[in-house]
């Protein structure tokens, strides 16, 4: 059964929201272990061609769209990066970011060209509901979400949260469903209610179990001295995927160099930012700059640089940053079919366009500026 709890007003909703969110507090996180890793980047080269500078400028003003306003994840703070420092604007490439919203829907009608979404599953989706989009870019190879609980809450066994109810954001994740049906507990009997971005509610007691990202919630929580207990959907095998740059098909076959380059000079945005905490925290000034809404610098460097380290760790061998193919979405297609969140089995080769990443790298080494 599902019901909604009040949501405060103001609240980013949609796809791309589902695994974005505004940064919480997370003060008192230690960091000492966490690591920004970077992509291979190649030393500086010649200028970028001249027949290329025109093909890019030919593709016109190019309009992204985040997955969720300026908030410090990759994917939007990469691509920021590249804005302010030039790196656009070094390949030709006119590119305006705006904060998103019904992302597929807009790319796909060519209102914007490119934009961020949740994963794969926002992809597969789109396109099963029509959507004329492709993934060209996936960031993370494991899950962004979990769920969690209060430590003395009584819950020590996926069994425990039948008739409990548990808060998600957006709509339940088939990953939630498939971890409990894939260890015998019916997903129906827990009663899922509908929530906000405030994870006080779980402590406060209005849900036993909440929808959380790794990277926020938990950590915000443990900050405030609260002990929880996290249930990672990928340790029982439920593997899915985090932050997916999409791109409107008809128009990225008609400028194949500009999808290139806008991918390029993101991840040479994201190396950028690897190379030193000054240039972290310059990227972070600027999304500050741009938001309408209060933003916390030090707490949304510590959120970005837990969801690195997840992307460093999940990162396919061989491969460089935003490297995806068939295997890596196969999980999701295969959850999102089997509990009908889509009418036919996905079609992830048809979803994907990997010729982009694949004309950028030397094996793991990101080519810039550009032939």
């Amino acid at each position: 059964m599902t019901k909604d709890i009040a949501k405060p007003a103001g609240v980013a909703r949609g796809a791309g929201a589902r695994l974005l969110l505004a940064a919480v507090a997370l003060s008192g996180l230690g960091l000492s272990t966490i690591g920004l890793t970077r992509p291979a980047l190649a030393a500086e080269a010649s200028p970028i061609s001249a027949d290329r500078c025109a093909a890019n400028k030919a593709a016109g003003p190019v309009i992204f769209l985040t997955s969720f306003a300026y908030a410090a994840s990759a994917g939007i703070l990469d691509v920021l990066a590249a804005k302010k420092q030039g790196f656009f604007d070094a390949l030709c490439l006119d590119v305006t970011i705006q904060p998103g919203s019904n992302n597929t829907q807009l790319v796909s009608a060519g209102t914007a060209q490119l934009a961020g979404v949740g994963g794969a599953s926002d992809v597969l989706v789109a396109i099963d509901n029509g959507a004329n989009v492709a993934g060209i870019a996936t960031y993370g190879n494991v899950g962004a979400i979990e769920l969690i609980t209060m430590a003395d809450s009584g819950i020590n066994q996926l069994k425990d949260f039948a008739g409990k109810t548990v808060g998600y954001k957006g709509a339940i994740p088939p990953q939630f469903s498939a971890l409990f049906q894939n260890n015998g507990v019916d997903p129906t009997s827990i009663n899922w209610v509908s929530v906000g971005y405030d994870p006080m509610i779980l402590p406060g007691g209005q849900v036993q179990g909440l929808s959380a990202y790794k990277s926020n919630e938990p950590r915000a929580l443990e900050a405030q001295g609260l002990k929880i207990k996290e249930w990672d959907p990928d340790t029982f095998g439920i593997h899915s995927t985090f932050n997916t740059q999409i791109v409107n098909k008809d128009w990225a076959k008609k400028n194949p160099t500009a999808v290139e380059d806008f991918l390029r000079a993101s991840f040479h945005g994201y190396g950028w930012m690897a190379q030193s905490d000054a240039n972290l925290e310059a990227a972070l000034a600027y999304a500050a700059s741009l938001s309408d809404a209060g933003y916390d610098i030090p707490k949304s460097k510590a959120r970005f640089k837990i969801e690195t380290d997840l992307i460093a760790k999940s990162q396919p061998a061989g491969t460089g940053l935003g490297w995806q193919d068939a295997g890596q979405w196969q999980s999701e297609a295969d959850a999102l079919y089997r509990f009908k969140v889509v009418k036919a089995q996905p079609d992830i080769a048809a979803a994907q366009d990997n010729t982009y990443l694949k004309a950028i790298y030397n094996g793991t080494t990101l080519v810039w500026p550009a032939p």
